[in-house]
């Protein structure tokens, strides 16, 4: 699998800027399906957080939202993991992504404050 080069005027370890997010995913592998939460993306990889030990060097798919993405682990610790993708997302994907984590997390935040005023109605904390 052939990874994109990085770009020549590229600060650091950052190629790409980031979005952070927080929406569950899932990554596959051949070793199996595990869900994460997407907390960064950008259009050369993203960052999961997981509860599984993933192997660095392994093929991954992500799946998010509506969108997926075929990739390589680059680095992983005990709860989390990066990848790099193999071809550079679409901007557009970033921006479509963007737009439903927000009004997924709205939605959370709405359901949330409904479900704490009708447990302070029935007396309950």
């Amino acid at each position: 699998m052939e990874m994109h080069q990085p770009a020549l005027h590229a600060i650091g370890r950052r190629r790409d800027s980031r979005l952070r997010l927080q929406i569950f995913a899932r990554l596959e592998t051949i070793h199996g399906s595990s869900r994460v939460m997407l907390i960064d993306l950008s259009q050369s990889g993203g960052q999961v957080v997981t509860d599984e030990k993933l192997l660095s060097g392994k093929d991954a798919m992500l799946h998010w939202l509506e969108f997926e993405a075929f990739g390589r682990i680059v680095w992983s610790t005990p709860t989390q993991a990066g990848l790099e993708f193999a071809e550079l997302l679409d901007p557009s994907t970033l921006i479509t992504t963007r737009d439903l984590a927000d009004l997924d997390t709205r939605k959370v935040d709405r359901r949330e404050a409904f479900d704490a005023a009708r447990a302070w109605y029935n007396g309950y904390r």
